[in-house]
């Protein structure tokens, strides 16, 4: 054997021990099905390539959610061994006196068949931009397609059940929910001072309701959110709401 294939087989062998050498598990669902009694709470798992990273496993009767940690997120190559089911996500806020709210966010009940959301890592493909992309890594939750959202029609997402709807005036094709770590503790795009409250896009925040204590989640959780709807439907982030300090996603997954 030459010295380049000898390298080469070195290389292969320190990469497999590498993806092999945790023996965690690597989702919430994982914990669930190995554990006679799970317990909702903070858990270590691995990645694909054996790096270890923190989530909050919240399991309820016959499904769960799965939040990563902001110092997690930067493990992650992808979100897709995170959930089962892109019908819906539960996301937490945290108000700045340390309550935590519950809210599930959905497609609009006109486009859920059609399009369930986008969940991406860092990155909005086929969707708009965030404003805060720079804040990466981040999560993104696209809702409507641009080459969809871009049209002037009636569009909007679902927030505790309740139909959310606006009609795209100018076509800007702006539909998703972003959560950003913000590892270098960049200032926020300022946009939001000058547009958009409205009733859309704050909704999700005023019909939010409080999460039961043994399920609230560590400041480590909560990120920096910015939700943008249209053309007419608002912007808001989490500079929008005095009261609030934050948000975290949890991804649904089905036991």
């Amino acid at each position: 054997m030459d010295f380049y294939s000898l390298f080469v087989l070195l290389v292969i062998s320190s990469m497999l021990k590498t993806a092999y050498s945790c023996n965690l598990a690597r989702s919430c669902k994982h914990i669930y099905e190995g554990s006679v009694t799970p317990v909702s709470g903070e858990y270590q798992l691995c990645t694909q390539t054996g790096q270890k990273f923190y989530v909050f496993c919240d399991f309820y009767n016959g499904h769960g959610y799965t939040f990563v940690s902001k110092e997690g997120l930067g493990a992650l190559q992808n979100l897709s061994h995170l959930y089962t089911d892109r019908s819906h996500v539960l996301v937490r806020h945290r108000q700045k006196d340390g309550t935590q709210k519950d809210v599930e966010i959905a497609p609009h009940s006109a486009f859920k068949h059609r399009y369930p959301i986008s969940f991406q890592l860092s990155q909005a493909v086929g969707y708009s931009v965030p404003l805060n992309a720079a804040m990466k890594p981040y999560i993104y939750l696209g809702f409507l397609p641009a080459s969809y959202a871009r049209s002037r029609t009636t569009q909007g997402y679902q927030a505790a059940g309740e139909d959310l709807t606006f009609t795209n005036c100018d076509a800007n094709p702006n539909s998703y929910l972003a959560f950003f770590a913000n590892p270098s503790n960049l200032p926020p795009n300022d946009y939001y001072k000058r547009c958009c409250m409205s009733s859309v896009v704050d909704s999700w925040i005023k019909k939010a309701t409080n999460t039961p204590s043994s399920r609230l989640l560590p400041e480590k959780y909560m990120y920096y959110f910015e939700m943008h709807m249209g053309g007419c439907g608002g912007y808001v982030s989490t500079d929008s709401f005095p009261t609030v300090s934050g948000a975290a996603v949890g991804f649904r997954f089905d036991l």
